[in-house]
């Protein structure tokens, strides 16, 4: 497909939705032109300043949280971002992938991404979070622990106003953080699909397995072959069904199936007065609750938090719309122009 197909195709599809203006359309087309351009993922992760492998942080009690930090491709920088990865994902080439599709969509920020306890190159045991830790996150109310390290480095890095984007258990993460943060270290949150509501673990489980159905069909609609390479290169390194099943991701789901979204994102806009807050969901997300979320969220933006919450709703989309590389990135264009 030529570069100016690249960008017809990609403004048609995102189109379709009738939720974004002309100036997000034209954005997320160019981007996916620039795109095709790369002959393979590597040379597009040097191109926006992308590790090929991540590092490990230590904080002062000796846990850890794998992540990078690239700077902004600009002299000028214009803020931060924070993106949190979603349950059981490391950042292997995939994850990467989609971290750079952002830096290169937003080259002026400098963006910090924290991958989960998951597999490689930094395995659970070497993040070195005790069992007392985990079962806290599991059982209790003090889920600290869940993005303590990330807090620390954010510290360690005098972050003073950043923008947390997080997908899925990414968005529940994001939220967490901001619930521990202070108020001035957090300018916005960017939450796509969160789980919605309390359900059994069972039940999450299920809901969980059902949202792999369409994920293809989200990837595939980039139509962009480094793209597939790299989940490809990432599939041979990571088993993904056996990552869910370690402790530590068990104890994260046990903490997602309590997780109660409005409840939790009324608290955090209540201890930081001045936050926005951009939530989209898929209108038939196994995860969500489309009902549920636009009357909550319609609530919180006109009674409790006017003007300091918007919302989108992806009419017809699933849970794993967010691995459109071209949907996320609008996504992102459409909350900061808010």
């Amino acid at each position: 497909m030529s570069k100016s197909a690249f960008y017809d195709s990609t403004r048609k599809r995102l189109n379709q939705y009738n939720v974004f203006n002309d100036d997000t359309l034209d954005f997320v087309a160019t981007l996916a032109q620039k795109q095709v351009e790369f002959e393979s993922y590597p040379k597009f992760f040097k191109a926006t300043g992308v590790p090929l492998e991540p590092t490990l942080f230590m904080n002062s009690r000796g846990r850890g949280v794998v992540l990078i930090d690239i700077s902004s491709r600009e002299e000028k920088e214009r803020g931060v971002f924070v993106i949190h990865l979603p349950m059981g994902n490391s950042l292997d080439t995939n994850q990467l992938y989609q971290v750079a599709t952002v830096a290169l969509a937003f080259p002026t920020y400098r963006i910090i991404a924290f991958g989960n306890p998951s597999g490689k190159p930094y395995a659970h045991p070497e993040q070195n979070f005790s069992v007392k830790d985990w079962w806290k996150v599991a059982f209790s109310k003090d889920v600290r622990a869940a993005v303590s390290t990330e807090l620390d480095y954010l510290a360690s890095q005098n972050i003073k106003s950043a923008i947390h984007i997080g997908y899925s258990y990414g968005a529940l993460k994001a939220l967490v953080t901001a619930s521990y943060a202070d108020p001035a270290s957090i300018q916005q949150l960017v939450l796509l699909d969160p789980v919605a509501h309390p359900r059994g673990p069972r039940q999450l489980l299920g809901d969980f397995n059902a949202t792999f159905a369409s994920l293809g069909e989200y990837v595939n609609r980039t139509e962009l072959q480094t793209f597939l390479d790299a989940r490809q290169d990432a599939v041979r390194r990571v088993e993904y069904t056996k990552g869910i099943m370690r402790p530590v991701n068990l104890a994260i789901g046990f903490m997602l199936a309590r997780a109660d979204f409005i409840p939790l994102l009324e608290r955090v806009l209540q201890k930081h007065p001045t936050l926005k807050v951009y939530v989209a969901w898929g209108s038939k997300s196994e995860l969500g609750n489309d009902a549920h979320m636009k009357a909550s969220l319609h609530n919180l933006a006109h009674d409790i938090a006017k003007g300091r919450v918007r919302s989108l709703r992806l009419e017809g989309d699933t849970h794993a719309f967010a691995n459109d590389l071209h949907v996320y990135a609008a996504i992102v264009h459409d909350a900061l122009s808010s």
